[in-house]
């Protein structure tokens, strides 16, 4: 596939046209976008948001959203979630895909994100192919076939919803939300209602489920789009895939277990019992600053927290 690739804000909007919504045949954007803050004012999160969201008004949705108890809403374009004992003092932010489209520097948001120690919990990778000349629900469907969707050797999940010839639009579905990892490729301009249109959009919805989101994506999201499946390689010649960690961790943390018991164990009765019972003195007086080698790279991910 060859085709020429422009990276730009969500390119559906609100009230969306069934027109091709730019003059290039092919282009990249962020569809929608989450992050979680592990505390801080409320007030002055959603004040940011109003800014880099070009809005000067909000609402109180007086409900919770996403276990948390309380929520606002940010002018329809995305809402910021927040209270609830089990949710640990966390802030949500979530944009969606009409909001990213009015977001214009998304480095902006980024530096401010990371300086609240925020992580992306998801985002949605979109490539809208405006004419249907890279890719359609078919060819998405052959390459199924012929394993351009398939990691580690195995097949994704997949089904599809043939609109049965009424013009509305097919569906082709890969992977899973319960996965971490889901792809759509369907037909955008027939669903917006012109059963002529071309257009297809073929997205990436990406959840922080056993794996770490990098900020670089909010800077490079073609890159990233491109190391999800390999029928998205296409779009980029450095290909930048997002790896799960959960697993490599957990056996880590068990081998550490084990030798901690062996090397150490009785020790640590002796210790206990010296410290009259308070594990928590004697956390403090044996351990050592730094991370094994063994977990190098993995433990303190922020995917492999609850949130």
């Amino acid at each position: 596939m060859s085709a020429a690739i422009v990276a730009s804000p969500r390119t559906a909007m609100r009230g969306e046209s069934v027109s091709p919504p730019c003059n290039k045949p092919l282009s990249v954007s962020i569809d929608y976008f989450s992050f979680s803050v592990p505390g801080g004012y409320v007030s002055g999160i959603v004040s940011e948001c109003m800014a880099f969201l070009g809005i000067d008004a909000v609402t109180d949705r007086r409900r919770g959203l996403f276990g948390y108890l309380s929520s606002i809403d940010l002018g329809g374009y995305g809402v910021v979630a927040f209270g609830g004992d089990n949710q640990r003092g966390t802030v949500l932010v979530s944009i969606n895909g009409a909001g990213c489209s009015r977001i214009a520097n998304f480095g902006r948001v980024r530096e401010w994100a990371e300086s609240l120690k925020a992580r992306i919990t998801r985002i949605d990778l979109a490539a809208d192919d405006h004419y249907g000349k890279t890719f359609t629900v078919r060819k998405a469907i052959k390459a199924f076939r012929e394993g351009a969707f398939n990691l580690s050797g195995r097949p994704p999940f997949s089904r599809r919803i043939d609109d049965m010839g009424s013009g509305s639009g097919d569906t082709l579905y890969i992977g899973s939300r319960a996965g971490g990892k889901l792809c759509r490729v369907y037909e955008k301009g027939k669903q917006l209602g012109d059963k002529r249109s071309r257009w297809v959009r073929a997205e990436v919805e990406l959840h922080a489920k056993d794996r770490v989101i990098p900020w670089d994506v909010l800077n490079d999201p073609v890159r990233f789009l491109a190391g999800t499946f390999p029928f998205f390689a296409f779009l980029s010649l450095t290909p930048e895939r997002i790896k799960t960690i959960k697993k490599a961790t957990a056996i880590s943390i068990q081998v550490v277990e084990r030798w901690v018991k062996t090397a150490a164990g009785k020790s640590i009765n002796v210790l206990l019992e010296h410290f009259g019972g308070d594990i928590g003195a004697m956390v403090f007086a044996v351990r050592r600053d730094g991370v094994p080698k063994r977990l190098q790279g993995l433990w303190g991910a922020p995917a492999l927290q609850n949130q």
